[in-house]
């Protein structure tokens, strides 16, 4: 299974957010897994940088994007996913790439806490805690 990760649940856990910290490590835990991998797109590590830097500072966030690269890939947005964003019936220009990334890069589905932003995608979009019980089934 190929999930791509959308930037508020990677900064649920840098950031250690209260509320969902607990579902985003258990996401992130999920790398181990034999048959899963976990990606996301050099966007989503732009803003995680931009947003750490700053709350922290600009060392701690590129620490912590270091250690998340050990677990986590990055996919290639190029002129096609801009275009299909660009045409797409996408509110958000950056969730069209989001979404177009994962898309052509043959993801299985986003996994993200902001399922709204994403109702125009074909494919499956699921909140960290609906992936966490549909794994468990």
């Amino acid at each position: 299974m190929k999930i791509f990760i959308d930037s508020d649940v990677i900064l649920d856990l840098l950031l250690g957010r209260e509320n969902f910290v607990k579902d985003a490590k258990s996401i992130f835990q999920l790398h181990s897994a034999p048959n899963i991998k976990l990606y996301t797109s050099p966007i989503i590590i732009s803003n995680v940088v931009y947003v750490i830097t700053r709350i922290k500072n600009a060392k701690a966030a590129k620490q912590k994007v270091r250690k998340l690269l050990n677990i986590l890939n990055v996919l290639n947005i190029g002129e096609a996913e801009i275009l299909e964003s660009l045409n797409s019936k996408f509110k958000d220009f950056e969730d069209g790439l989001q979404n177009y990334c994962a898309t052509n890069s043959k993801m299985n589905l986003i996994v993200t806490r902001n399922v709204k932003d994403y109702k125009h995608s074909d494919i499956s979009i699921l909140t960290p805690q609906e992936l966490l019980v549909k794994l468990s089934k």
